[in-house]
């Protein structure tokens, strides 16, 4: 056989190789941060409606602790909080997109909370209104790889144009088991770390996996939030009337 009519055979070999090989590297190719982010989404947000029962323990530089009860009701973009127990029990806040709404008892009355406010300290924890409002993190951020690990995807997130953040950049820890946002470090303008999140005691709620405890911390001060978690649902067939304001105001009663 002549080298020119070896050639097509060769050709047909390495083809075939190609396709025997192929699937393997597609399989082992890391996703899209983009995609990443989405399924992260979709994994803590991704259910009909959610129903938590929760304990926020807000700890002071000074050792001293606050802890409230609250129940939190979540459906697509819209979030309602209402306090059960501690010395603010009855407030409540709606998030409904990009619109926040307060409840205070005391006053019986309904406000809403200003754009500008929006970074400050949700109910004096280390969580800010922003960050209670935020559901879908690739709604928000634009996103690259920064570092792969044999456990994680960290990716660097910066808030995508016309998107009013107080953070300038984020960097999230991915689970590549599951996809779940393990922790996030949060940094000003001047690269300093501002906050930290991270996610412990991973727990089974029926079907569904989630943290038990979600520590927020701020590394300048050393305040930190803890947010206990005591029950977990999903898909309890809440309706759109659960997230209203007449239901903000009246709902506890």
């Amino acid at each position: 056989m002549s080298p020119k009519s070896r050639l097509p055979a060769l050709a047909l070999v390495v083809l075939g190789l190609a396709a025997i090989l192929a699937p393997a590297v597609l399989q082992g190719a890391t996703p899209d941060p983009t995609e990443i982010l989405k399924k992260m989404d979709e994994v803590t947000s991704g259910y009909a409606d959610q129903e938590m029962d929760v304990d926020l323990v807000i700890g002071d530089v000074d050792g001293t602790k606050k802890t409230y009860g609250m129940m939190v009701w979540q459906q697509g973009e819209k979030r309602l909080v209402r306090f059960t127990s501690g010395e603010i029990k009855g407030m409540a806040t709606l998030i409904d997109g990009d619109r926040m709404y307060v409840f205070m008892p005391g006053f019986k009355k309904i406000r809403r909370i200003a754009a500008h406010n929006m970074q400050q300290s949700f109910a004096g924890s280390d969580f800010s209104n922003a960050d209670m409002a935020t559901i879908a993190w690739a709604d928000d951020y634009d996103v690259t790889l920064e570092q792969e690990t044999a456990t994680e995807w960290l990716l660097r997130g910066k808030p995508k144009p016309g998107k009013n953040i107080e953070y300038a950049s984020v960097v999230l820890h991915v689970a590549k088991d599951g996809y779940f946002q393990n922790s996030v470090d949060y940094f000003n303008d001047k690269g300093e770390k501002v906050k930290e999140f991270e996610g412990r005691n991973m727990q089974a709620w029926g079907s569904v996996k989630r943290f038990q405890l979600l520590i927020t911390r701020d590394p300048r001060t050393g305040h930190n939030t803890e947010m206990r978690l005591k029950t977990f649902k999903v898909n309890q067939g809440l309706t759109d009337d659960h997230f209203t304001k007449r239901q903000l105001q009246w709902g506890g009663k």
